[in-house]
């Protein structure tokens, strides 16, 4: 019998998550190379006595090859920590490669952004090294990776002390003996330098600098001095360490080794006397840790988490003058690695694991289109959302939105030529009131101050109050209102952007004004002139987010004195904002439509309008009924209670 030929074994395709990881590493480390490249350009940072030192030996911060090497360096970091992740994965990560890879590189480019590019690179370095001797399993004679890590940050000799709790003794001994050797090496070296370096440590004038978000610049900002300074600070300092690495232990334990690094980590980060934004990375690592009872309040931490390592500290300071600007700059970072330190995250036995929401059924299909909603029924919830997760987006889109306003191209000419087109398109379809409204008002006393008192304080009040009314009465409403005003606020950003315009009071040749004493210098707006972009008047936003109050209003109730006062606030908006000459009257019909399309967005993506009746009130399925031997009494019709939304537990995918 003849042999039968062998068939070729076909080729295995590679995994979705190894794709993933591989696509994910590839566009990373393309946008963070050139954007790194650009920030060393400048070295600036606060590098340890070590890292100085091999620096001197490359030709100085300045020189080409420590360019190079800073480089190369930050890139590989963000390899690691990718492969770290995809070898040993936390708990319920679908992708851990790419979603490891994704966050080395935003908090490498974070860091660079804020102008700390020495720091950012050695931060990144010193959480790859730590993390991969944490995470690294079975390595006898190991402490080499977490002993360069201490020598770049001595903070981190925490990790030591968690080697010691889990027994390996010989891994903690051998990483302090390799800083304290790169650290005398660094001493004989260079022995000036380095004693400025280390006296930098304790130095209250460069503690209590506005770069410096650690818990003594804080302490010092609040006028703590000498021995009271002295006793806080070491008392926190060891609350927190002993909490950090007795639940560190714990969570290694229990499996979790990515949350027991970023734990121990986030409790270095408080210990250090100075902490600069690069440090905050560990915030990512602990971000993986679960709190929270409800699905809805799963979210919060990782979000917190995410937001205050990757994000400014002024993203999150509500300006309120004098006490957050100077005395709480750069808590809220703080705060969080503290909290990451001392708060008690769910094992993978708690029951509350595996909570989560069961999907809400499809709603209506916007356009009759199968595919439509976009976002999948996991995302589209309709119970009250976490409290403070809310007003952690509020705030950080408020930020947002003041910056690219006010980075939006100022091109006076440009914004003067589009008033004037403006101008022209009002008289054509005479809608031109301006001159005879904002004369009338410069005419009567009383009315100019009380409009712009309305145009300085409404324009925030109200919303705030339409959002906190839905929150508390009208839950199930409240995240369709407000997916539509954040989308209508961002299409009036690229509005901003794209078509500069100027308002009448800063249009030349209409006699226009906010002030019956002069120009805008010398108006009571002259302030805000100087402090905002003025030439972003298309579309209004106070005319925009009074509209979206109306609507919001009468979409969530049915009674007519309030629906009645809900269309007198726009009507309102509009004649102050004509009366102050802050807008024409297509900028208010700009903002109407912006708030359409938030609707039209807002509808595509959960296929929930905000009129739509059925989301709010959903019918109940009734249940066949026996036939009663005698007809029920007369009575008031009882309305169906709502159906309360199940809960179920599952494991993750």
């Amino acid at each position: 019998m003849s042999p039968v030929p062998a068939v070729p074994a076909p080729r295995r395709l590679p995994s979705a998550a190894v794709l993933a990881a591989l696509t994910a590493l590839l566009v990373v480390l393309g946008v963070c190379a050139p954007v790194t490249w650009d920030a060393l350009a400048e070295p600036v940072g606060r590098p340890s006595p070590v890292a100085d030192l091999a620096a001197t030996g490359l030709g100085g911060w300045y020189a080409t090859g420590t360019r190079v090497v800073l480089l190369v360096v930050a890139l590989a970091s963000v390899a690691v920590i990718g492969l770290l992740l995809a070898r040993d994965p936390p708990p319920g990560l679908p992708y851990p490669g790419a979603v490891g890879t994704a966050a080395a590189g935003a908090m490498l480019l974070s860091a660079d952004l804020r102008g700390q590019p020495v720091d950012a690179v050695l931060g990144l370095a010193c959480l790859a090294l730590a993390a991969s001797e944490l995470l690294a399993r079975g390595r006898p004679g190991g402490g080499v990776a977490l002993g360069t890590a201490i020598a770049l940050e001595p903070a981190l000799a925490l990790f030591a002390v968690l080697l010691v709790c889990l027994r390996e003794r010989r891994r903690a001994l051998n990483a302090v003996v390799l800083a304290l050797a790169l650290n005398t090496a660094a001493w004989a070296a260079r022995p000036a330098e380095t004693a400025r370096s280390w006296r930098q440590l304790v130095d209250p004038l460069i503690a209590v600098g506005p770069d410096n978000q650690s818990a003594l610049g804080l302490l010092l900002r609040l006028g703590l001095r000498g021995p009271l300074l002295l006793a806080v600070c070491l008392a926190a300092g060891v609350l927190v360490a002993t909490a950090g690495v007795r639940r560190a232990a714990s969570y290694t334990a229990d499996g979790q080794r990515l949350l027991a690094a970023g734990v121990v980590g986030c409790a270095a980060v408080v210990v250090s006397p100075l902490t600069g934004p690069a440090e905050f990375g560990w915030l990512l690592a602990a971000a993986v840790g679960r709190l929270g009872r409800r699905p809805e309040d799963r979210a919060l931490w990782p979000v917190v988490a995410v937001t205050v390592a990757l994000l400014s500290s002024s993203m999150l300071d509500p300006e309120i003058e004098p006490v957050t600007t100077f005395l709480l700059r750069g808590a809220a970072p703080l705060i969080a690695a503290a909290a990451a330190a001392v708060l008690a995250f769910r094992r993978t036995t708690d029951p509350q694991w595996s909570l989560h929401r069961t999907p809400a059924p499809t709603p209506h299909h916007p356009f009759g289109l199968r595919r439509l909603p976009l976002l999948p029924a996991t995302l589209r919830p309709v119970s009250r959302p976490n409290l403070l997760m809310e007003l952690l987006f509020i705030q950080v889109g408020y930020g947002i939105y003041t910056r690219i306003r006010n980075a939006a191209p100022n091109r006076t000419g440009a914004a003067v030529d589009h008033a004037r087109d403006v101008y022209r398109a009002e008289q054509f379809l005479q809608l031109d009131v301006e001159k005879t409204v904002n004369s009338w008002v410069l005419r009567t006393d009383g009315v100019l101050d009380a409009s712009l008192q309305y145009y300085k304080t409404l324009h925030l009040i109200g919303p705030l109050a339409v959002l906190s009314w839905l929150y508390l009465r009208h839950p199930r409403r409240y995240r369709t209102s407000r997916t539509v005003l954040f989308t209508a606020t961002g299409l009036a950003l690229l509005g901003f952007w794209g078509y500069p315009l100027a308002p009448p009071r800063l249009t030349p040749g209409l006699g226009l004004r906010d002030s019956p004493y002069g120009g805008p210098d010398t108006a009571p707006l002259g302030a805000l002139t100087a402090l905002t972009n003025q030439y972003a008047a298309m579309p209004s936003l106070h005319c925009a987010w009074a509209f979206w109050c109306t609507v919001a209003v009468i979409a969530a109730t049915r009674r007519r004195w309030v629906r009645g006062l809900a269309v007198l606030y726009p009507v309102a908006t509009l004649a102050v904002v004509v009366a102050t000459a802050n807008h024409w009257v297509l900028d208010a019909a700009g903002g109407v439509a912006v708030v359409l399309a938030g609707c039209l967005v807002q509808y595509v993506l959960t296929g929930r309008r905000l009129l739509d009746r059925t989301a709010v009130r959903p019918k109940r399925a009734r249940e066949p009924q026996p036939q009663p031997q005698a007809p029920p009494a007369a009575g008031p019709a009882v309305p169906d209670a709502p159906q309360p939304e199940r809960i179920e537990r599952r494991g993750d995918p």
